[in-house]
């Protein structure tokens, strides 16, 4: 490894992402700890497509990490969440790699990490180096292998293209031993408005494998609908299944629809929720890849298609095939027969627009708010319509009240590419819409309950569990009883699993606020227990630097790493956070315990909860 300057290097606009990858580019594989993946290219995540390759550890830390090409170090990262400890490479072509998840980096560059986050004693690191100021030889050992950022351990490897798209690393000449081709596993029907084509319901069909042959029987449509499918692709001798490469529709020879996985720019990576059938996988946690285009996708996936793949097939019975492929070749195909009862007058035509969201008739069946039986019996009816295209509704039982409470609502059409807001009757909650908040028009409703016998406050949107393509800023006013109340917490409720995620927000002037990444229900409540904290004790890294150690959970509202404190012997250290072990760390690369040490600390939770405590701990042996 060599800390120099070079020359700079040219680079020339490339007329297509993958175009850098000549003959004369080759890369070596980045580490030592296996020839098998995991995962690969454009596999389906919580919020985005994977843009890389996942290398297996064996559930094990601390194989070596070798530079694929020569390179510079482009950018280094620290942290307990994303690409956790991660390392860019720019090679002399412009493009770069990507080594994700380290435990740590290799001596000297972990010493340079260190000492800028010495500076302030900030765990996370996100520092771009003096340009060709660090260099590494192919072949060099730049870090070793572990499962920061997300767990279990293994190493997540990237290629991108000169203006930094991920590209299928598989496309260059990195290769595993492949020769079986994909299995399929379901098929989902997704029943589209023959006016309006919004998404209305969905049917799965599992499959039928007779002796290698896959079908999926008979369906019967009677209007236009689309094609999703659940499948996945094999490697020789390890048991992990992979997004398969390329998927196609053909119906009597004729191609209705072909996408590849190629490549795909971070700012569409979250077009997985629409490559994906997002209602199917909030549901079931598994990845239905589309056989149709939700119009809003920008993916490049999508070579050709009729009717951009949703099926508005004339009356009788019609056979179609799907073709999965993986990228050595290797091929499955499934049979389904359709028979179609509609007798279409009109039929579709290219460039027909498929929207992204349901349009408000077809809802879940989830109540508008989430409350015991004898809260839902509310006191008074009052239906009423604003000026600006507010729908306004507060809603109230005649039946005998135990709990009086109303719920105020508030119904919208916000269109994407400008700013909006949507705000309740009082004005006591409004959303704001960026301009790249939303993938499609969506017309929704928001209610705002409050319970008076728990002081908890609930807000329901109709629909709800929807994707976001950027944040959604929410503004609440506090009720007077909430506003000088400590341990404020937001959680988002996830129906389809019957739990709830905390969101972390901030109180100002008695109004919260909180980004959210997706339309769901929401519950304000108190959280009022401090973090649970363990026994202290003093543990050795990958590299054979003493650490302390803390067991701390927080099923709340998480552990606030950054505010937490650890002091040995009075010195302060880097505090770190390992959200998979649930270990708080205090790291200094200097750090040797005494004969006897002092410990006190502070461990915070995320609404400002905390708890102290302190030890003597002896040197280990």
């Amino acid at each position: 490894m060599l800390f120099c300057l070079l020359s700079v290097h040219a680079v020339y606009a490339q007329n297509a992402p993958t175009e850098f990858l000549t003959d004369s580019v080759t890369y070596i594989w980045p580490t030592d700890a296996s020839r098998y993946l995991s995962s690969t290219f454009a596999e389906t995540r919580s919020a985005h497509l994977h843009s890389g390759i996942d290398i297996r550890t064996w559930g094990r830390e601390g194989y070596k990490v070798f530079a694929a090409r020569d390179g510079y170090v482009y950018r280094i990262g620290m942290g307990p969440s994303g690409y956790g400890n991660v390392i860019y490479l720019r090679h002399a072509d412009g493009s770069f790699t990507v080594y994700a998840h380290l435990n740590r980096f290799e001596p000297d560059l972990q010493a340079y990490a260190d000492s800028i986050r010495l500076i302030d004693y900030r765990f996370e690191l996100d520092h771009y180096p003096r340009q060709q100021q660090i260099y590494y030889k192919q072949g060099d050992v730049i870090g070793f292998s572990g499962s920061t950022g997300v767990g279990p351990p293994h190493l997540h490897f990237e290629i991108r293209s000169p203006d930094y798209t991920p590209i299928n690393p598989l496309l260059s000449n990195l290769s595993v031993a492949d020769n079986l081709p994909p299995v399929f596993s379901r098929l989902a029907v997704e029943y589209l408005d023959s006016g309006t084509l919004h998404r209305t319901g969905h049917s799965v069909i599992p499959v039928r494998n007779e002796n290698g042959a896959y079908h999926f029987g008979e369906i019967t449509v009677s209007g236009p609908a689309g094609l999703a499918v659940n499948v996945h692709d094999r490697a020789n001798r390890t048991p992990n299944v992979y997004a398969v490469h390329s998927l196609v529709l053909v119906s009597e020879s004729d191609t209705l629809f072909k996408a590849t996985a190629d490549y795909f720019s971070f700012a569409n990576g979250n077009n997985m929720f629409l490559d994906r059938s997002y209602p199917i996988l909030s549901q079931t946690r598994r990845g239905y890849q589309r056989l149709y285009k939700v119009s809003a996708n920008r993916l490049p996936f999508y070579s050709k298609s009729v009717n951009e793949g949703v099926l508005d097939l004339p009356e009788g019975t019609h056979e179609l095939q799907i073709v999965a492929r993986d990228i050595y070749g290797n091929e499955s195909t499934a049979g389904l027969t359709v028979r179609s009862t509609a007798s279409v007058d009109k039929p579709l035509s290219d460039g027909v627009y498929i929207p992204a969201y349901p349009s408000f008739e077809f809802q879940n069946p989830y109540p508008l708010y989430r409350w015991d039986t004898d809260f839902k019996r509310l006191s008074n009816l009052l239906l009423a319509s604003s000026s600006s295209g507010l729908s306004v509704t507060t809603q109230a039982s005649s039946q005998p009240v135990l709990v009086s409470a109303e719920r105020m609502s508030a119904r919208k059409t916000i269109a994407p590419g400008e700013y909006d807001i949507l705000h309740t009757p009082n004005q006591k909650l409004w959303l704001q819409f960026s301009e790249a908040s939303l993938f499609d028009s969506l017309d929704v409703k928001v209610s705002i309950s409050e319970n008076p016998a728990s002081g908890d406050l609930s807000v329901a949107f109709s629909p709800t569990d929807l994707p976001l393509q950027q944040p959604v800023i929410l503004n609440m006013i506090l009720p007077d009883n909430m506003r000088n109340q400590d341990g404020l917490a937001l959680y988002e409720i996830d129906h389809n699993r019957d739990r709830e995620s905390f969101i972390p927000s901030r109180v100002s002037g008695g109004v919260l606020r909180a980004g959210l990444t997706r339309i769901r229900d929401l519950r304000l409540d108190r959280d009022n227990r401090a973090p649970w904290t363990g026994t202290p004790s003093f543990k050795k890294n990958l590299a054979g630097q003493h650490i302390l150690v803390i067991p701390t959970v927080d099923r709340d509202s998480g552990i606030n790493y950054r505010k937490s404190t650890i002091l040995i012997n009075g010195e302060r250290g880097i505090i770190e956070y390992d959200p998979d072990r649930d270990w708080l760390i205090y790291y200094h690369p200097e750090f040797t315990p005494d004969a006897s040490n002092e410990i006190t600390y502070e461990v915070f939770d995320g609404v400002g909860n905390s708890r102290t405590g302190s030890a003597t701990l002896r040197a280990p042996q």
